[in-house]
């Protein structure tokens, strides 16, 4: 069936609060009709899980977006300022930044960081009184999360929730249609994410002795003339902001459904072997970022659509992680499923896919873990409370009670 562009961009009311909070009916009533939606001249939307796992990912998928979707005067995209990173790069490039963290990140290291993470979760359950409410999101997914990735990077503790709320104004430049003011508040947000960084990583490259950390070795190569001064301080300002962030929404996910299903979270009790599966649903759920941006740079076709080169293409992630075509009753948390209906999208897919996806799956497992053993109930102590953008999700509040 084909559509209108103006009947299919209606049907993705991106600004629209109740679409954001709740977009999957608007994607199974638009994946009814049709699995590719034209909306606007040069904008188009796949739904499908199958369709996006093969197209998302085709070497003609750049992620950067191209001059063309600059409008005329425009001040240049925030997010420019990690044009040297993983995140704005294609192959061959990305592929060289891709190896700077990869020997940080192997599975025998994950386990090491993991055991961190570990630590600082019960010393922050050691403090707790009995009856205490606690910020699950906070205190037991951003602060533990965050101090592991600051061993990694070896760089202070810093400002924690400056850093968290400057990373949420940063991205919402990010949102199809950000509004009046963003521009400026995003911008602020990444100035103030960059001064911070930057101003640890100086006193780092200026000390008497390196230290042990990643940032250590990104120094060593930019003293080797291997990277750019640019190069290392994007990659810091990537790795350092986003290392809290980014896990502290699957663990509150996980928090709240272990108040919502005290069986379940006696089985993550009981059942050590099958954690592994209950955060992969967990996060095919609960994804943090809920679009997936591509532009192709040659003409492609779509399930009978062309679509030409330097078109945007957004794959809304919590389509394809509920497509019944693959998740049978696809709104149900369910880790029995079989491995071949399990690949969700949550952490990308190909050369893009998250580098941390498997210390952020560690980190929620163990931590999740922790909360089981320890204590018999969780108790929701307040109304959690989210912020949305139709391409972000974190939680605010998470107030709970342990017992």
């Amino acid at each position: 069936m084909s559509l209108t562009i103006e009947d299919a961009s209606a049907m993705f009311p991106w600004n629209d609060e109740g679409f954001r909070a709740d977009p999957y009916p608007a994607y199974e009533r638009a994946r009814a009709i049709a699995p590719v939606h034209r909306t606007t001249e040069n904008t188009y939307v796949v739904l499908n899980h199958a369709d996006t796992m093969h197209n998302a990912k085709l070497p003609c998928m750049r992620i950067a977006e191209p001059p063309s979707f600059a409008a005329a005067g425009e001040h240049p995209h925030p997010w420019t300022a990690f044009d040297n990173t993983v995140l704005s790069k294609d192959a061959p490039e990305h592929t060289r930044m891709r190896r700077l963290t990869n020997r940080w990140l192997t599975p025998k290291m994950i386990g090491t960081w993991a055991r961190l993470t570990h630590d600082f979760t019960v010393e922050t359950l050691d403090k707790l009184a009995p009856g205490e409410v606690v910020d699950a999101h906070f205190d037991l997914g951003v602060m533990p999360t965050h101090l592991t990735m600051c061993r990694i990077l070896d760089m202070p503790v810093g400002d924690v929730e400056g850093m968290f709320w400057a990373l949420w104004d940063a991205m919402l430049i990010n949102a199809t249609a950000p509004g009046e003011g963003i521009h400026a508040r995003s911008l602020a947000g990444m100035n103030f994410m960059f001064a911070e960084t930057e101003r640890y990583v100086r006193e780092k490259q200026s000390a008497e002795e390196p230290g042990n950390g990643l940032v250590d070795e990104l120094l060593a190569a930019h003293g080797r003339g291997e990277l750019t001064w640019r190069e290392v301080l994007e990659t810091t300002v990537l790795l350092y902001m986003s290392g809290g962030p980014n896990p502290a929404y699957l663990i509150g996910a996980g928090f709240k459904l272990f108040a919502e299903r005290p069986d379940l979270m006696a089985e993550f009790r009981e059942k050590p072997e099958i954690r592994e599966a209950f955060v992969n649903e967990l996060a095919r759920l609960n994804p943090v970022e809920l679009i997936i941006t591509r532009f192709p740079n040659e003409d492609i076709e779509i399930q009978d659509v062309r679509i030409p080169a330097g078109s945007c293409i957004k794959y809304p992630i919590g389509a394809a992680n509920r497509d019944p075509a693959v998740f049978e009753n696809p709104n149900n948390f369910d880790h029995n499923r079989p491995p071949e209906a399990s690949r969700n999208l949550t952490f990308g897919l190909g050369t893009h896919a998250c580098a941390g996806q498997l210390l952020a799956r560690a980190e929620t497992s163990v931590i999740l873990g922790l909360i089981a053993e320890r204590y018999s109930s969780v108790e929701l102590a307040g109304e959690p409370l989210e912020v949305r953008t139709d391409r972000l999700v974190a939680f605010d509040k998470l107030p709970v009670r342990l017992s």
